[in-house]
Parts: structure tokens; C-alpha cells; sequence
């Protein structure tokens, strides 16, 4: 019975020892993320307002077309 309390103890230590590994490498992930996304801030304002631009060109072009002004 010790024996296998032994066993399951370091069983459970190494997994523990693994998911803080993979824990610490996740958040290395989590922090290259918000860095890539803190530096297409501008870029990703640029093309919202482009594409807004666009869409506010077609409704404008469908309602002329259509001619309802």
C-alpha cells in the first residue's frame, strides 16, 4: 500500500513538473501574441477604416443604382 502511495506521489510530481513547464511556455506564447498584436494596432485601424470607406462606397453606389436617394 505505501508502495503504491509512493508511486502515485511521484507520478503526480512529475506531471505537476510538466505542467509547469508547459505553463511557463504557454505564457512565453501569450506574450509573443500580445506583442505581434500590440504592433498591428495601426495596421488593423488602417484597414478597418479602408474597409469601412469601401462599404459606405457601395451602399452609396447600390442606392444610386437602385434609385432610391
Amino acid at each position: 500500500m505505501a508502495d503504491e502511495v509512493s508511486r502515485d506521489l511521484g507520478r503526480m510530481e512529475a506531471e505537476i513538473a510538466t505542467l509547469g513547464r508547459e505553463v511557463s511556455e504557454m505564457k512565453a506564447d501569450v506574450r509573443a501574441l500580445r506583442q505581434s498584436f500590440s504592433e498591428l494596432k495601426g495596421g488593423v485601424r488602417t484597414l478597418l477604416g479602408a474597409a469601412s470607406m469601401v462599404g459606405a462606397g457601395i451602399a452609396l453606389a447600390a442606392q444610386w443604382l437602385l434609385g432610391k436617394h
